[in-house]
């Protein structure tokens, strides 16, 4: 990673700062949103009941949220900050359709989590599956192939534990496809979305604070100092 990171500092340290930014929506739906909605359990009330806009029965449960704008609002800027931070972080990979590949499939995935915000759950129902299904498996997707590429960056730890986290995140979405027992609906939704979720957080700081340590580097390098003398 280190030599990516000396080719272009500034766009891995914004690139990995949108991604630890996604953060955010664990603070927003958890924190703010799902204390105030009528359904508080984690392992029963799916993620996408936090969105729905009035309190009413969808497929035969009763979903309640009056914070919904703020889900929407958390998802919509999620979607926005994966997609721009996975173009931003393209250059982690060699050129190549490995790397066209993975960056396509970030920003579909952040494409689908904006889309989902943007379609609540209660009013345009199989638009709201469609993307939130997209947004959990081209985001496994992607995280199986970044993690396999880190294995070869001097960071095989983090690669297998990301390899390891889209596995997780696609079994999760094939068993909630398959509509488990309603009490355990919204955990294998979680299992869907988290693992990846938070592995794609990890890796924003992780490459956030290495650009950073290697952009005040080059900073302090004397013909940067001379540079900086020159300009004042």
């Amino acid at each position: 990673m280190s030599e990516l990171t000396v080719t272009a500092p500034r766009r891995l340290l914004a690139g990995g700062l949108l991604w630890a930014s996604l953060v955010q929506i664990f603070i927003v739906n958890n924190a703010v949103v799902m204390p105030r909605a009528s359904r508080q359990s984690l392992t029963d009330e799916i993620i996408s009941a936090l969105g729905v806009t009035r309190c009413a029965r969808v497929e035969g449960i009763r979903f309640c949220s009056p914070w919904h704008e703020a889900a929407n609002t958390a998802w919509v800027v999620g979607g926005l900050c994966l997609a721009l931070g996975a173009v931003l972080n393209t250059v982690l990979l060699p050129a190549g359709r490995r790397r066209a590949v993975t960056t396509g499939a970030f920003v579909l995935s952040g494409l689908g989590l904006v889309s989902a915000g943007l379609n609540p759950y209660n009013l345009r129902l199989a638009l709201h599956l469609l993307s939130a299904g997209t947004c959990f498996i081209a985001g496994a997707v992607g995280v199986l192939l970044l993690g396999s590429g880190f294995r070869h960056m001097g960071r095989s730890a983090w690669g297998v534990t990301g390899m390891v986290c889209g596995v997780v995140s696609l079994v999760g979405t094939a068993v909630t496809a398959v509509h488990p027992a309603p009490s355990f609906q919204g955990l294998f939704e979680r299992a869907s979305a988290w693992p990846s979720v938070l592995w794609i957080i990890g890796t924003g700081v992780v490459l956030a604070r290495a650009a950073w340590r290697t952009s005040r580097h080059l900073d302090d390098r004397p013909g940067a100092r001379r540079a900086r003398r020159k300009e004042a």
